[in-house]
């Protein structure tokens, strides 16, 4: 995407706005990583991550299904042409309305007991036998000590007294678990431990609870480098010999589905955010470059700043996730500035809030009113987690840059 600053001028002296580009030569190199290094595995898109179509139907025509977190995004993933047993579907709190849209659309994992008897409830109504998961609260961290309360799932250790009710209904059977710890885990040996606590976990939901067992779904974790000074890249070729010795020492007692959940790894370093400088001030010593969409535009690097500001620097912050990974995760380009004269700035937003900063005291090439600052790591939890409609601003675009080069601008179907 470097390269193609190009591309970025024309789309913004054409849409006169800040917006969003995605990269589907980037998405399909770290596809094919996942394909080439896990074939035992079937692969889920968090569609959370970034909902925008181009990138769903694409991934969703290398073969992937859709880890969906609302009924809306059980649509999404139909709409790009996912099969109903490639979308599971797994959220807490879901209503009888979810269940009536989705039931035949996806497969459901029950976050509770209580969803279970709402979605025995809703197949009765339809007159149905459905298949569904069970999402679990496993009694395990992924640093290897016990488990902890959760919104999600039912704890482990209420499976065995409850086997009756589990095994109890008239209109749904339940075929396959889920289990979810922590998202972003740059170290194999710990994400490999997981895994085999979760089959074992499968094992004990085969044989003790009496389950046709069909499906296991491992959850996300694989992380990516947001910090060259902060991350150690994951080993994925270690990784991907773990697994397969872990496979094989349980494929004689357990032959089910194997499901990793993507989450940002496909998506996040595909995606630039690009906005531009609208004003330049200095207040008490500090220079600010004014930007036409920070906060509103893209949150996440607001969002650490703001939490650098008011933690101690050794602050375990590893459940902020999704909105803030580590110190210093984007990357800030102006590339018509100054290369010969950096100088130490402020990048915020136009919003009326003192909290609208993307970045302070950076050390930038020297920038004038209508450069362009390019933010990476901007293609997962960006858009769609952002405040866009705050302050009423006109909404960023999105655009797609396909592999021959062909721009998809969002709301639209049109080539460029």
């Amino acid at each position: 995407m470097e390269n193609d600053f190009h591309i970025i001028k024309n789309l913004m002296k054409q849409y006169d706005g800040s917006f969003y580009i995605y990269d589907e030569k980037k998405i399909s190199s770290q596809i094919q990583i996942l394909l080439e290094n896990f074939p035992q595995f079937e692969f889920l898109y968090s569609i959370k991550t970034n909902p925008f179509p181009p990138i769903v139907k694409f991934v969703a025509s290398k073969g992937f299904g859709a880890d969906a977190a609302s009924a809306q995004e059980v649509i999404t993933g139909q709409k790009a042409g996912m099969p109903y047993e490639k979308i599971l579907y797994s959220s807490p709190g879901k209503t009888s309305k979810d269940i009536e849209r989705t039931i035949d659309k996806a497969m459901i994992i029950a976050d509770s007991y209580n969803e279970l008897v709402l979605i025995n409830s809703v197949a009765q109504q339809k007159n149905i036998h459905k298949k569904v998961g069970l999402r679990i609260n496993i009694d395990f961290s992924m640093d290897g000590e016990k488990g902890t309360s959760s919104k999600f799932g039912v704890d482990e250790n209420t499976l065995v007294k409850q086997k009756e009710f589990l095994n109890g209904f008239s209109n749904i059977k339940i075929v396959g678990i889920h289990v979810h710890l922590r998202c972003q885990i740059l170290d194999h040996g710990k994400i490999c431990r997981y895994y085999e606590r979760i089959i074992e976990l499968g094992l004990f939901c085969k044989e003790t609870l009496g389950w046709e067992m069909e499906f296991i779904n491992l959850g996300g974790g694989l992380g990516i480098v947001y910090s060259l000074i902060n991350d150690t890249p994951l080993d994925i070729e270690k990784l991907s010999c773990d697994c397969q010795g872990l496979i094989q020492r349980f494929n004689d007692k357990l032959k089910v589905r194997l499901i990793i959940e993507t989450g940002r790894f496909i998506t996040c370093e595909a995606g630039r955010y690009v906005t531009r400088i609208v004003d330049i001030k200095e207040s008490l010593g500090t220079k600010y470059l004014i930007v036409e969409k920070g906060l509103n535009g893209f949150s996440r690097p607001s969002i650490a700043e703001l939490l650098m500001d008011y933690t101690p620097e050794n602050s375990n912050l590893k459940a902020s996730e999704p909105l803030f990974t580590t110190k210093d995760a984007f990357e800030f380009i102006i590339p018509e500035g100054d290369t010969f004269d950096h100088e130490k700035v402020s990048i915020v937003g136009s919003l009326c809030t003192a909290t609208d900063i993307l970045v302070k005291d950076a050390m930038l090439p020297k920038a004038k009113i209508g450069d362009i600052v390019i933010v990476s790591k901007a293609g997962s939890y960006s858009y769609s987690l952002s405040p866009i409609l705050f302050s009423s601003f006109c909404l960023p675009f999105q655009f797609y840059l396909n592999s021959d080069g062909e721009i998809f601008r969002s709301g639209t179907n049109s080539i460029l």
